[in-house]
């Protein structure tokens, strides 16, 4: 009898490990992220990075993951026109900081995870956040003209920045940064013709500098021979000099047979 009930209690014993163990959950938050902690749908508290063991056999408790690193959020390519009609293509990632994980979690569309995980994955971005920046980009583009767009990117990206900057809720967009600008064939091709133009403006323009640089050297030299008619001969003396190979010299009138090296004259 004695032993009968001795079994009875040691069943009992490992039917109650065996529940206890099947309800024991085990949450492991890594930093940046924090874990929102809700029990029957009610917000508990905030948890930081660590490691987290609760026994829950009927799975009230769930565990949302939150993500804190201000990183560059991708959004892809949004379609603009600025204010001289020209339609063109953006592309723009905002950084987001999270500041209040529970706002920030909340003001998603739900945060409630599958009945078969215990916690929901990160949160990567709001659903919101990709139309707050196409409607910012089209109404800045929209006030400013392509060339002053691309003259100076940053009128884009911190107006954009300032318009969007507390937006989210929990959140804040501490800087966007423009990752591309995709022109139509068309205005591609213009502001290429356009630039190169001006390109070839600026070397006909040189070219014309350097032709009257060289003008004004040839008339200072014609200048100085007319006022020293010596450096005629001398001039000519150095260039002959120079001259490779065989030369003939006329002076006077009287033609000299060519030679080479030393010196001929005719009187």
């Amino acid at each position: 009898m004695a032993a009968a009930l001795l079994l009875f209690i040691l069943v009992l014993a490992a039917l109650g490990m065996g529940l206890f163990w099947r309800g024991r959950k085990v949450t492991t938050i890594y930093p940046p992220s924090v874990g929102l902690l809700y029990r029957d749908g009610r917000f508990v508290r905030e948890l930081g990075p660590g490691r987290y063991t609760h026994f829950d056999p009927a799975g009230r408790n769930r565990i949302v993951k939150v993500s804190t690193a201000a990183l560059p959020l991708p959004m892809g390519e949004v379609t603009v026109v600025s204010r001289d009609q020209f339609s063109f293509k953006v592309g723009l990632s905002p950084i987001l900081e999270v500041k209040d994980a529970r706002a920030f979690a909340e003001s998603q569309p739900t945060i409630e995870p599958s009945r078969f995980v215990p916690f929901m994955p990160d949160v990567a971005t709001h659903p919101a956040l990709h139309s707050r920046v196409a409607s910012a980009a089209v109404e800045v583009v929209g006030a400013h003209p392509l060339r002053a767009l691309f003259a100076e990117p940053k009128l884009l990206t911190s107006s954009v920045q300032t318009a969007i900057a507390d937006a989210i809720p929990g959140a804040l967009v501490v800087s966007v940064l423009m990752t591309s600008i995709t022109l139509p064939p068309e205005t591609r091709k213009m502001f290429t013709e356009v630039e190169r133009s001006k390109i070839e403006a600026e070397a006909a323009l040189e070219r014309a500098r350097g032709e009257q640089a060289a003008l004004r050297a040839l008339a200072n030299a014609a200048r100085l021979i007319k006022d020293n008619p010596a450096l005629a001969n001398l001039r000519f003396l150095q260039t002959l000099e120079q001259a490779p190979g065989p030369k003939t010299i006329v002076l006077g009138g009287d033609a000299v047979a060519p030679f080479s090296g030393g010196s001929q004259t005719g009187g």
